[in-house]
């Protein structure tokens, strides 16, 4: 790992000193949630990157401020481990693209995400190279001449992104940096079992590799299990925190991923209060809470939708629409009660195949029929 060290404390000396000479730079961005598999995915496909590209500056960004980092636990949790100081990570509040964009020839390549957000937009002429696991976005307008595109509906993006090493130059992946990879994959894919909806053969077939390659013989269920404990302990996390935890963002809608049920939440001191004021801080049109439990191998999600006012209630109507008349999702709803049933709609999703990712794309459809009825 003494390399991978040496490659982020590097890129922390070239942002404080930004120096004159014609350096090529490539950004390697991951997306706003900055979950574990974006986390790692970004950080992995850098240091890869930096072995094919010696004569280039390539800078790993973590697309979230430093201190929201904090609050996510599994996150935390994995990089001490592998004993990764967070001190030489570079976050997206501590990175100036503008300038870097100013000063230097730039290539940016996306992980974990193919839309760019609009804080990010500015990057879009430099995209040379897309690596996701998401479903495609309607609005996706990449120039595939240009651009290398790398989109598989798979349960992790690590495992695209060690497909790709492997497929290279696998002596470059040093092990501490395949566990973290192996580590996400089977998380992400809660511990690659079939039952849970989450594996593809292709995530199987690169963490099998990976225990073959690297002799990982940790029990995969266990392995999750230690993982999910971590995104789990929330004791330290206020009801606000959760919230940021991992949240994503389309337009006005903003979609928190809970580590728990969102029923299970809103029994929280406080959770209501926190939502409205998130609502009110963020003058979100609507929040779109999205739960998930696991425990003792079964799964279970549920979501609830919170609005201000009648603009955002125009909105859960059309949101509501489109999920219930859907002809490639079925979500399986059902609507639960709860003491805010005149602020707050609750639903338990009984088909568990089904996540924030399948979500996406019918909150951009619910949206766009939002904006043409105003």
């Amino acid at each position: 790992m003494e390399d991978f060290f040496k490659f982020l404390k590097c890129n922390c000396i070239f942002l404080k000193e930004l120096s004159q000479s014609p350096t090529n730079v490539h950004i390697v961005l991951g997306n706003e949630a900055c979950d574990l598999d974006s986390t790692i995915a970004c950080l992995v496909f850098g240091y890869f990157l930096s072995k094919q590209h010696c004569n280039s500056i390539i800078l790993p960004v973590l697309n979230v401020s430093r201190e929201d980092f904090l609050i996510r636990t599994e996150n935390i949790f994995v990089l001490k481990e592998a004993e990764i100081p967070l001190s030489e990570l570079i976050f997206r509040d501590e990175i100036n693209l503008q300038t870097i964009i100013f000063k230097y020839p730039v290539q940016v390549t996306l992980v974990d995400h193919h839309i760019l957000a609009k804080n990010d937009s500015l990057l879009a002429p430099f995209v040379c190279q897309i690596y996701d696991h998401r479903p495609v976005d309607e609005s996706f307008q990449w120039d595939t001449h240009k651009v290398q595109i790398i989109i598989e509906q798979v349960g992790s993006c690590c495992t695209l992104i060690a497909q790709d090493i492997f497929k290279a130059d696998k002596s470059i992946l040093p092990r501490p940096l395949a566990y973290l990879i192996y580590q996400t994959i089977v998380f992400d894919t809660i511990a690659l079992k079939p039952e849970n909806h989450k594996v593809t053969p292709l995530d199987l077939e690169i963490a099998t590799l990976l225990e073959c390659e690297y002799g990982f013989t940790s029990d995969r269920q266990q392995l999750f299990d230690v993982l999910w404990q971590a995104h789990n302990d929330v004791s330290s996390l206020t009801p606000d925190q959760l919230l940021q935890k991992d949240l994503k963002i389309f337009e006005k809608v903003y979609i928190p991923g809970l580590p728990m049920l969102v029923e299970e939440y809103l029994k929280l001191k406080g959770s209501f209060e926190s939502v409205e004021s998130f609502a009110e801080k963020y003058e979100a049109v609507c929040l779109l809470l999205v739960g998930l439990k696991a425990s003792d191998g079964r799964v279970q999600r549920d979501f609830a939708v919170f609005t201000r006012n009648r603009e955002g209630k125009s909105f859960e109507d059309s949101l509501l629409r489109i999920l219930k008349s859907n002809e490639n999702y079925d979500f399986m709803m059902e609507e639960r009660k709860t003491v805010y049933e005149d602020k707050i709609t609750l639903f338990h999703t009984h088909n568990t195949k089904l996540s924030r990712k399948q979500l996406f794309p019918l909150i951009r459809k619910a949206w766009q029929c939002y904006v043409h009825s105003e």
